[in-house]
This record gives structure tokens, C-alpha cells and sequence, in this order.
């Protein structure tokens, strides 16, 4: 068991919450390639465990998840320390006007990787 002095804060790295490894395989790079650490969890529930350990500077969360809807890490996040950049292929606008609001920021997928590691970025505390 870990106690809580196992948890770590980790302003400058990014946690990609991505099922298709494709997308966060390139995610990855593009973030690397900008100086970035990254953690990555292919599930929800990955990221729920993840989130138990470290506190990232920026999320970037996808909402369709195995084991769950994205937004429903939110309640995990400790907000005060971690901004949210969710993406998504879906376009229905209630699904992008509801991650507008629950996140820091939205790109649809696919995504144009400049715009991505800029917006990362500008997300970092």
C-alpha cells in the first residue's frame, strides 16, 4: 500500500487519457518533441489509478474510454493543480458544449499537431 507521501505533484508533465495507441503514440511524440514528460493510461480506470499517485499539469482526456465516459474523471482531478484539454472525434455540439464547460479547453479529432502542443502548453501552469 502506498501512503500519501507517494504522491507526487508534477506541474510540467502531461497525462494522455487515450484508448487508441495510434493517437496517443503520436500524442506522445509531439509532447516529447516539445520537452514534455507524459504519462499515459489507455482506460479510465488506468487514469483513475494514476490520478491516485500523480497530479499532472495538464490532462488531455479523451471522453470515449474503455471502463468510461472521459468527463467522469473529472471528479477525480484536483482542478487547482491540473487543467483539462479534452479531445474527441465526436462533433455533436451538446457533447463539445458540455467538455467546454467542464474542461480548460476542446480540440476535435483528428487534430492538427501544431495547434495540440500549443494548446498543451498554454494549459501548463
Amino acid at each position: 500500500m502506498l501512503g500519501p507521501s507517494s504522491h507526487q505533484h508534477l506541474p510540467g508533465t502531461v497525462m494522455l487519457v487515450e484508448d487508441l495507441t495510434a493517437t496517443r503514440t503520436l500524442q506522445r511524440f509531439l509532447l516529447n518533441r516539445a520537452g514534455l514528460q507524459v504519462v499515459e493510461c489507455a482506460d479510465l480506470p488506468e487514469a483513475e489509478s494514476a490520478l491516485s499517485h500523480v497530479t499532472p499539469g495538464v490532462i488531455v482526456l479523451d471522453l470515449n474510454l474503455p471502463g468510461g465516459h472521459g468527463l467522469n474523471l473529472l471528479d477525480h482531478i484536483d482542478r487547482s493543480a491540473t487543467n483539462v484539454l479534452v479531445m474527441s472525434s465526436m462533433s455533436q455540439q451538446h457533447t463539445v458544449e458540455d467538455s467546454q464547460s467542464r474542461g480548460d479547453a476542446f480540440l476535435s479529432k483528428p487534430f492538427d499537431p501544431a495547434v495540440f502542443v500549443k494548446t498543451v502548453q498554454e494549459l501548463l501552469p
